[in-house]
Parts: structure tokens; sequence; C-alpha cells
């Protein structure tokens, strides 16, 4: 098996991860907090998060690694960088990615420097997990246009 292959199977896997957790986020929870006081839900978040927070963002770092290293197969100066389809939805792809990267950047920055984030930050875990799915259909489509 070469390079290529164990990049592409760690980077489904961390795909896998990364959708789940925020699905868990966006719909699990949501449905926990409708059915259970604030402090219960509050409790089994704490609960998922400690675990989670040890496999996430090494699972985050690996993803976009692993990205890295397979957009680097299909774009660069040898191949070109705008040549055939695949290449623009590997692009599109890689902004969808960097509009999230962007998000979770300026989160933390708010988080670390104590201020408030604007109000569209309250959904961005939806706006990720809806921009996840669109990344997922684009990397399924590319290799067949």
């Amino acid at each position: 098996m070469d390079l290529y292959n164990i990049a592409l199977i760690l980077h489904l896997i961390c795909a896998i991860l990364f959708v789940g957790f925020i699905f868990a986020d966006v719909v699990v929870f949501k449905a926990l907090r409708n059915k259970y006081s604030e402090e219960k839900t509050q409790e089994i978040k704490e609960t998922i998060y400690a675990r989670g927070v040890k496999i996430y963002p090494p699972a985050v770092l690996i993803l976009i690694g692993s990205g890295g290293y397979m957009f680097s197969k299909y774009i660069n100066s040898t191949l070109g960088y705008f040549n055939s389809n695949l290449q623009i939805i590997l692009w599109i792809k890689f902004f969808l990615v960097l509009s999230i990267v962007v998000g979770v950047g300026y989160a933390l920055s708010c988080r670390f420097r104590g201020i408030q984030e604007a109000g569209f930050m309250r959904n961005f875990h939806f706006i990720t997990l809806f921009l996840s799915i669109i990344i997922v259909v684009l990397a399924k489509i590319m290799f067949m246009v």
C-alpha cells in the first residue's frame, strides 16, 4: 500500500469523526435539550466532550494534513491548477474547508481573548455540518466529472 492510500484511509476515518462530532452537536444534543433539563443536558455533553477533546484535535490535524497531501497530488506545477473539472471541484472543496478553518480560528481567538463572538457564530456548527456535507458530496462527484 502506497503513502497516498494510507493518507486516503486516514483522511476518511478522520472525516467520519469530524462530521460525526458536528452532527452529534447539531442534532443529538439539540434533542437532549428538548427532553432533559439544561443541567442534565450540560452534564451529558461534558461527559461526551471529555472523551471527544482527546480524540477530536488529533483527528482534525490528521484530516487537514492528509487532505493537504492528497490535494498536492492533483494540483501542482506539473499537473496545473485549473486544467480539469476535478481540479476546479478540489479548489471549491479547499475554499469550503478554509471557511470552516477560519470560523474555528475566529471562535478560538474570541475564547482566548475573552470577547463575545459575533451573532452569526451561534449557528457555526450548523453551518459547519452543512459545509461538511457539501464537501463529502463534492469528494464523490469530483472523480465522476
